[in-house]
């Protein structure tokens, strides 16, 4: 089992998690017909005929609201890293063993009615996701009067990079993080999201804050270019929101220098022509630009020209004040607010 799913599974162990996924994230109707508050976990092993194991990987039930028959609803969660086609069986499979388990546990007279289980597939791989949603899609056909003998299997996809960043900052949830972070390469987007989940997980929900410690030390901060020693140095959201801060300020030095040597050797070539106190002031100056510019497109995707124009044609206090809002800015309106 990967490091992914070991992960998500320990996340959404948490009732947090789970009502988070499907209040703010699912979102469909039917969400509003069960109790979110009832929620309680699952066994998710079952044993098939041949006394072979299968395991999906988390099963929360949850009362219906309406107190009607049957009183519960299962959700089936199953987490990928990449596609898989054999997906709708899988799930067909789980859902069929998972029956048979609740049917042996009841009288013959309760199979009348079973509970509807809904599965749902969280997907955060970068790979398109191109698997039928649904079994019966998979089928071959033979004639319209045989339609009614097709298998009815559908699971919801929940595929992380569908969400914009911005979709995902408009929510106040530990899983609209988590998304972020997964969907990131940004050392400043990963810093403000690991900022939001100190506010959204208050310390009363200590093993949440564990589960998000332990996955961004063994997970996302070595993917930012973080050794496996510096990262393990961070215990804490606290520590490891420090600890990124600290590093993006390196790293703007780091950049910075490089942007401003790139600049003087300009300058110096153009001072040979126009003077070397006004070509050094002008190298100076374009590379402070040059280093604004890289911030801005690392931190908020692609720029219009006009932005970039605005930037290269800004004076040096000006450069000075926008560089130092980039840290804290949510958008490019928060940089150029004057």
């Amino acid at each position: 089992m990967g490091q992914h799913d070991l992960s998500y599974r320990l996340f959404f162990a948490h009732r947090r998690m789970i009502q988070d996924l499907l209040r703010e994230i699912v979102g469909e109707q039917w969400v509003e017909r069960i109790d979110l508050g009832s929620g309680e976990r699952v066994d998710a092993s079952f044993v098939s005929p041949r006394h072979e194991n299968r395991e999906s990987d988390v099963i929360w039930k949850f009362r219906r609201k309406d107190g009607g028959e049957p009183v519960y609803v299962y959700i089936l969660l199953e987490f990928q890293s990449r596609p898989d086609p054999s997906m709708p069986v899988r799930l067909m499979g789980y859902v069929s063993l998972f029956y048979q388990r609740l049917m042996a546990g009841q009288p013959a007279a309760s199979w009348r009615k079973l509970p509807l289980v809904i599965p749902v597939v969280v997907y955060n791989g970068w790979e398109p996701w191109n698997v039928a949603t649904d079994l019966g899609s998979m089928i071959g056909e033979l004639d319209a009067s045989a339609e009614i003998y097709r298998p009815q299997l559908r699971y919801r996809l929940v595929n992380e990079a569908a969400y914009t960043p911005e979709d995902l900052a408009a929510l106040n949830s530990p899983v609209a993080d988590l998304f972020r972070i997964e969907t990131s390469r940004d050392w400043l987007e990963v810093q403000a999201s690991v900022h939001r989940l100190r506010q959204s997980i208050p310390p009363a929900e200590a093993p949440l804050r564990e589960a998000f410690e332990t996955w961004l030390r063994k997970l996302i901060l070595p993917r930012l270019g973080l050794s496996q020693e510096e990262a393990s140095a961070a215990s804490t959201l606290e520590e490891i929101e420090t600890m990124l801060l600290e590093s993006i300020d390196r790293w703007n030095r780091e950049l910075r220098e490089q942007a401003l040597q790139e600049g003087r050797q300009e300058g110096r070539q153009e001072g040979r022509q126009e003077g070397h106190q006004a070509g050094r002031q002008e190298g100076r100056q374009e590379g402070e630009a040059r280093l604004l510019v890289r911030q801005l497109r690392l931190k908020f995707g692609p720029l219009d020209p006009e932005i970039e124009e605005r930037v290269r044609s800004a004076d040096a206090d000006r450069l000075l004040s926008w560089g130092e809002r980039v840290l804290a800015a949510e958008s490019l309106q928060d940089v150029f607010r004057d």
